[in-house]
């Protein structure tokens, strides 16, 4: 190579790759995140861990041992009860927590699920108290309710708020879009939309931020002819897919939640950036913080790029004709997190 050829070299910056998964909890939805990263072929390796149960110690090795002998092509999979070996990893899905049964809200769940993500955390902050922080895996949480959870998350182990999110806003967008597509009689692939807030029944949900097909909704329902009090009576009953779930089956959803995670996990596995909606940990954006509250971050469903970095940028969108419904949700998960918060100093001495 001549002097010439080599000076013309292009530099490349070598980007952190994100191929080495953890799926952290033995239950449906783990189970299901992991069965779909393998059918994706997603990663080069995944470690699921479940903690021994009784006369079960090592029920995530069984179940990767069962599925890795029905599986013709796959990374490589580690079923272990050992949690050391969630070490050394570059993204976790954090699956832990007591599910939500018949009759029961989210709230229901909160001082019992506070327990759950606050020690899941603590095991994490252990494993990589003596990182770099370039080494930090992106923990995407979901333990219900799983805003204030993802706070829990942040508060415990103590990762910069880019490395911490919360798997709702897809999940409840793609219900609704499902909800949408059977008025239309269309696919549901056409069709996109954002949420904001909470993932329950304060959760923000406006037809402005919905589109069929690149096609504002609103424009699209008038074409259709179908009227915009329909579209909005479909999504308000969308909203409370979780609900009607239970209420139709006694338990949780877990094959929807598990694809809609892997969304989340594909874009940051991948390194390839999309704007998703995602429980994310604010500060300044959208103005939700007041200095009465008393709180330096506050989680909320905002639209968001994720990538390799996790999050990388949160998009602040012009809502203020949605502003009231948005604080409203504000104020229910500040409360919320008001109520982890004295949970944290009482029992882990955590402010």
């Amino acid at each position: 190579m001549n002097q010439e050829t080599s000076n013309s070299c292009r530099s490349w910056i070598r980007l952190k790759e994100r191929d080495r998964i953890g799926v952290w909890g033995f239950g449906s939805v783990s189970t299901d995140v992991v069965q779909s990263l393998v059918e994706q072929g997603l990663g080069k390796e995944i470690v699921f861990y479940g903690r021994p149960k009784g006369d079960y110690p090592n029920r995530a090795g069984a179940w990767v041992d069962d599925l890795k002998a029905n599986t013709l092509r796959s990374p490589r999979i580690i079923g272990t009860n050992c949690i050391d070996d969630m070490a050394e990893l570059d993204v976790i899905f954090i699956g832990v927590g007591v599910p939500r049964k018949e009759g029961q809200s989210r709230s229901d769940l909160l001082t019992t699920n506070v327990d759950v993500i606050a020690s899941t955390s603590l095991e994490i902050r252990r494993l990589y108290e003596n990182s770099s922080e370039k080494d930090y895996p992106v923990l995407v949480y979901m333990g219900n309710p799983v805003t204030t959870m993802t706070w829990v998350g942040y508060k415990v182990t103590g990762f910069p708020r880019s490395h911490v999110m919360g798997q709702a806003g897809n999940l409840d967008s793609r219900r609704i879009c499902h909800a949408l597509s059977e008025v239309f009689g269309l696919s549901g692939n056409v069709m996109m939309g954002i949420v904001f807030g909470d993932h329950g029944d304060s959760m923000v949900a406006d037809p402005a931020f919905f589109s069929v097909g690149g096609i504002p909704l609103d424009e699209f329902a008038r074409i259709e002819h179908i009227d915009m009090n329909k579209i909005s009576e479909v999504i308000h009953n969308a909203k409370k897919g979780g609900t009607h779930f239970v209420n139709e089956t006694g338990r949780s959803a877990s094959a929807g939640p598990a694809r809609a995670a892997c969304d989340m996990l594909r874009s940051i596995i991948l390194g390839q950036p999309e704007v998703q909606p995602v429980v994310a940990i604010i500060e300044n954006e959208y103005g939700l913080l007041k200095p009465e509250d008393g709180l330096d971050s506050l989680s909320f469903g905002v639209p968001a790029k994720i990538g390799r970095n996790g999050i990388e940028k949160i998009y602040e969108l012009s809502v203020d004709n949605l502003r009231e419904q948005i604080y409203e949700s504000a104020n229910i998960i500040k409360e919320d997190i008001k109520i982890a918060s004295a949970v944290l100093k009482e029992r882990y001495a955590i402010g």
